[in-house]
């Protein structure tokens, strides 16, 4: 396995770009594991604001995956460290569902430790179901239910989507479009094991204030909705692409 870079290519899929050296390699065995995802069935909470969310519907396109060997997450467009497994599928996930979908192609590499990971956020893929594309559109994340505070009670459904729209000069679409870093203790060996990652959707709204969305008018069905330059979808971003607790990885034995 040589050192590899997250790269962007024009169509904004992620891609591993190798990067030759013969010094590149982590010196481990090569492996392909199963990987598998799903969610972890959560669905009302309390945020750290006091608004308690029941969430009835909530989907996030998500991937691909790359397994780095660096403790710090990126800031840049170019992954650093080293890249030592990667899943190149999307993958669109229910959270709300305990259920766990395998990826076709599974997960390869090779054997080591990984500490952060960086994950895809793209639209779907024509690989998804239509249900998902046809709710999600063009977007990376979809999410309906009830915040309650008190006697204040909102009712919300809307969209993540990142596109070109949120870009600048500093923080280019490439960047935007992925999760950089999410912290992961994993150790990957050339015996045979099973990854699998679990969406918390909690943390996505663990900055969110949902009394900005009464500032606005509901829809006929008396649902409250954002646009993506909005603050509160902003705040909504911040927390999917949040680097703890809310991508949550094991590896199992078989």
């Amino acid at each position: 396995m040589k050192r590899v870079a997250i790269a962007a290519v024009a169509s904004g899929v992620l891609v591993a770009a190798v990067l030759v050296g013969c010094n590149a390699s982590t010196g481990g065995a090569l492996i392909k594991l199963p990987m598998s995802v799903g969610g972890t069935g959560t669905s009302t909470f309390t945020t750290p604001l006091g608004w308690t969310v029941s969430l009835r519907t909530a989907r996030i396109a998500l991937g691909p995956w790359y397994f780095n060997v660096n403790k710090q997450p990126s800031t840049t467009t170019a992954q650093s460290g080293v890249v030592i497994i990667q899943a190149t599928e999307q993958r669109v996930v229910d959270p709300l569902d305990t259920a766990i979908v395998p990826l076709t192609g599974g997960a390869d590499g090779e054997s080591g430790q990984a500490f952060t990971v960086d994950i895809g956020l793209l639209p779907p893929d024509d690989q998804q179901s239509d249900a998902d594309r046809g709710l999600l559109g063009d977007s990376q994340a979809y999410v309906e239910g009830t915040a309650i505070q008190g006697a204040t009670t909102v009712p919300f459904a809307g969209f993540v989507k990142i596109d070109s729209s949120l870009a600048t000069p500093r923080l280019p679409l490439q960047l935007l479009q992925r999760v950089s870093g999410a912290s992961v203790d994993l150790t990957f060996l050339s015996s045979e094991q099973q990854l699998v990652m679990r969406v918390d959707p909690t943390h996505w709204f663990d900055r969110v204030d949902f009394a900005q969305l009464l500032s606005g008018s509901p829809s006929d069905a008396g649902v409250y909705t954002w646009t993506s330059t909005s603050s509160f979808h902003s705040s909504l971003l911040t927390g999917i692409k949040g680097l703890e607790g809310v991508y949550l990885f094991t590896l199992e034995g078989p």
